[in-house]
């Protein structure tokens, strides 16, 4: 149950800031929102303000602003007319800027959310720049009485700068590379600041068969340096920017393996999400900050995709519109972006029942 309130609210969120972005970009140039909700379907609560209708719907699912202009009126006479107030007034730039605002405003939010799970988890950022975190090398606190390392002349406090080949290691580099050894090589650093070689033939004599060699040493945990609020939106804006194409991609693969009924390890639905954030808030707040800006990236790429009924298809539509010189015929617009929206839901449905039928399946 939390585990589905969290994802609710990290959707929500997002659905908020995207229809905000759309509100905000409508007014920004002239255009009038006749209403504004959160959540579909039936209106649980309203209040008008600004010209505006504020709503609380039902359904916690999405969410959406009205705009005068997206859709064919009907006259006197019972006869569709195309718009001419409102967004149908408005010239290409100005179309485009309310239609992709939305999925600006996700793909700023992505970028704040990952940024902060990086400053707080630093060893995220390997995942978000793609390079290699760097750790402070092993930190001896203890070294046992009668140990290879006691006789080695190890102390606490000093630190472990380099073990054979392996540099700056981690202590469970440290424990695969001692099992595997046949020479013990190591650059120690001091309290002092000063780094000494250490070397001792290795695995130490008077090991009985199937004894594993110790060092004897207890090990501080591994410390990953800590990133700047300033390099972490650097590199998350960066990121966003490369994921772009492959997340496109991503959700043409996987629609595809929906409707082929392959395997689907592309496009996670409300199951797989769900899933993925009770895995995420199992382990802390930076997994689900990580998890909540993926979804706002998913999100800005899926509604920036050329399909009717999302944003995408709409700019499509709007640019094609101004190609010609002429609206379409009064309902044929709505008509393809019903097409879209039905096509949308089906596909969610279908990888919906997919997820189901491999869990039960599971």
């Amino acid at each position: 149950m939390l585990t589905a309130l969290v994802f609710l609210a990290i959707l929500m969120t997002a659905v908020l800031v995207h229809e905000l972005a759309h509100y905000l970009a409508a007014r920004s140039v002239g255009v009038s929102v006749r209403a504004f909700s959160v959540g579909m379907g039936p209106i649980v609560f309203k209040r008008h303000w600004r010209g505006t209708e504020w709503r609380l719907s039902l359904l916690p699912l999405g969410g959406y602003v009205d705009l005068p202009g997206m859709a064919a009126s009907v006259d006197d006479e019972g006869r569709l007319q195309s718009p001419t107030e409102g967004m149908a007034r408005l010239r290409l730039p100005q179309k485009a800027w309310v239609l992709s605002a939305g999925v600006i405003a996700n793909y700023v939010l992505g970028t704040l959310l990952l940024a902060s799970a990086v400053v707080l988890a630093p060893g995220f950022r390997e995942l978000v720049s793609g390079a290699p975190v760097e750790v402070e090398g092993a930190q001896i606190v203890a070294v046992a009485d009668g140990s290879r390392a006691a006789a080695l002349g190890l102390l606490a406090g000093d630190r472990i700068v380099r073990l054979n080949t392996v540099h700056e290691p981690t202590p469970e580099r440290m424990v695969a590379e001692l099992a595997e050894a046949d020479a013990l090589t190591m650059v120690v650093q001091g309290e002092d600041g000063r780094e000494r070689e250490v070397t001792s033939a290795w695995p130490p004599a008077g090991l009985e068969p199937g004894e594993r060699p110790l060092l004897g040493v207890q090990l501080a945990p591994v410390t990953v340096p800590s990133v700047g609020l300033g390099t972490a939106l650097v590199e998350s804006v960066d990121f966003g920017v490369r994921m772009f194409p492959e997340m496109v991609l991503a959700f043409v693969r996987g629609f595809g393996s929906a409707l082929s009924g392959a395997p689907n390890e592309d496009v996670a639905g409300p199951v797989g999400m769900v899933t993925m954030v009770g895995q995420a808030a199992q382990v802390g707040i930076a997994p689900v900050l990580l998890l909540a800006a993926l979804i706002n990236f998913s999100l800005a790429v899926f509604n920036l995709l050329p399909i009717p009924g999302l944003d995408g298809g709409r700019l499509l539509l709007a640019t094609v519109v101004s190609a010609r010189g002429k609206p379409f015929r009064p309902g044929q617009e709505e008509a393809i972006h019903f097409a879209g929206i039905m096509a949308v839901l089906a596909l969610i449905v279908l990888i919906t029942v997919q997820e189901l039928g491999g869990l039960l399946g599971g």
